[in-house]
């Protein structure tokens, strides 16, 4: 009888400065002061149509950093492609679709080395579906969602144009519920990355308590100042305990909120708002499920990129981002949050 080889599984702490850089001032560990609070569901703007921004909703987001537009895009096909994509890209049945158990039996010890490298990393329960030369650049993803026509209205009426072009999406995100025997915790931080506006798509249905992308409130206003440029993914020197006491005091002061809602609902979101994949608790529910979204990235195009290779955003780090840093770029101010903006 032969027995087959032993499958090595991935040790996520060993990490390609590829996919991570652990020394960024934004991976600073939270003081075990800081108590972080339970989020709370979001709470309903509504909105004259899908596919213009009202004076009101301009507002909140500003004051608050995120904004969820309802049913942006309505093609449930679309979503029905991006929810089957997903399933057809798991390694080795390591998920099954109709087995939940599979979802909970710590599937991340069975995820390889190569597995990550082929269709993205699978940690503490949270799937980032994608990879370097395919997952994120297909049509159906980055024609049929990022530049979908209102996606685009709606991103030039915040950011003005003309806007970069958009050439791929950072994947597809999944979170799995977490088992019932573990508490789960929230992840805030914020991207080390030069970006401008983040669109979270909604690809299968996200009710409250599944998973939500989850915010703190006005963040972006308060750590706008810590980074070295307004919209660069640098932070050095003061900034670096600068961001690090002003994140801890967010998350001390500040509850943070859980979005929801349907395939083709958008959460648009300010590059320097701390965020965090939400806690599926749904494997004690009747119905378990997992939460998926698309995540894309705009910016204003009248700039002069480069690629950063030290942190990325590059061909070579983070290169599942498509936002760029650019050279016009200056140091933040109290005053300059909305420069380049059209708000």
């Amino acid at each position: 009888m032969s027995i087959a080889p032993a499958v090595k599984s991935f040790d996520w702490q060993v990490l390609s400065s590829v996919d991570y850089n652990t020394g960024h001032a934004t991976t600073q560990a939270i003081d075990s002061s800081v108590s972080i609070a339970e989020a709370v569901a979001h709470k309903e703007i509504v909105a004259e149509n899908s596919t213009r921004l009202s004076p009101e909703e301009i507002s909140f987001f500003k004051h608050n950093g995120y904004l969820i537009k309802r049913r942006v895009i309505d093609d449930d096909q679309l979503f029905c492609r991006v929810i089957d994509y997903l399933w057809n890209n798991v390694p080795r049945n390591i998920l099954q679709r109709d087995d939940p158990h599979t979802w909970l039996d710590s599937p991340h010890k069975r995820w390889t080395a190569s597995d990550h490298e082929m269709v993205g990393l699978l940690h503490s329960g949270n799937w980032k579906m994608r990879s370097a030369d395919r997952i994120g650049k297909e049509s159906f993803l980055v024609d049929g969602i990022a530049r979908h026509p209102t996606m685009l209205q709606l991103a030039e009426q915040l950011l003005g144009g003309p806007l970069k072009s958009v050439n791929r999406v950072r994947g597809v995100y999944a979170v799995l519920p977490k088992p019932q025997h573990l508490v789960g915790a929230l992840g805030p931080h914020c991207d080390y990355a030069a970006g401008q506006l983040g669109a979270m798509v909604v690809a299968d249905e996200m009710p409250t308590g599944a998973g939500g992308f989850t915010v703190w409130p006005g963040s972006h206003t308060r750590l706008h100042e810590c980074w070295d440029t307004c919209y660069g993914s640098s932070i050095t020197g003061e900034g670096v305990d600068a961001y690090r006491r002003c994140r801890d005091e967010i998350l001390s002061d500040t509850v943070p909120v859980e979005t929801f809602g349907h395939p083709g609902d958008v959460i648009f979101w300010h590059h320097r708002l701390l965020h965090s994949a939400g806690i599926n608790r749904t494997a004690d529910s009747s119905c378990p499920l997992v939460r998926i979204i698309v995540p894309c990235g705009y910016q204003r195009g009248d700039k002069s990129f480069f690629d950063d290779e030290e942190y990325g955003p590059s061909e070579k780090y983070q290169w599942w981002i498509d936002t760029r840093n650019y050279r016009e770029d200056v140091a933040p101010t109290g005053s300059n949050l909305w420069a380049e903006w059209a708000i």
